[in-house]
């Protein structure tokens, strides 16, 4: 029996690296609506607002493509217990930090709805 030789004429099991390791098929990414290849985009995000002030979101562009339909619902759920919080407190400006929260991560659903 004649041993096989490979397209450059080779024997089979030569040791090359190809050989040792075989050919390993592409696997194709779950749909997990993730755009980030070494992870979800973080919880919450420092925002630096104008006179230099920090706070923090969880509403910027790549977190909201980063969730999934359950979080987002579970993330305006959250952020309206929050408002209501807020509103009670008498704490009107983070109640309207909360509410353009609210309408960013709104327009997400309705993004992927239309």
């Amino acid at each position: 029996m004649v041993a096989m030789s490979d397209a450059d004429g080779l024997p089979a099991g030569t040791g090359r690296a190809r050989d040792m390791v075989g050919r390993r098929r592409q696997r194709k990414a779950p749909a997990t609506g993730r755009v980030h290849h070494l992870g979800a985009a973080p919880a919450v995000m420092p925002v630096l607002r104008d006179g230099g002030d920090e706070t923090s979101t969880r509403t910027a562009a790549v977190q909201l493509s980063a969730r999934t339909r359950w979080e987002l619902d579970q993330l305006l759920a959250d952020i309206t217990t929050e408002m209501a919080r807020a509103s009670d407190d008498l704490d009107f400006e983070r109640a309207g930090q909360l509410r353009d929260e609210l309408v960013r991560a709104r327009a997400e659903l309705d993004r992927r709805t239309s």
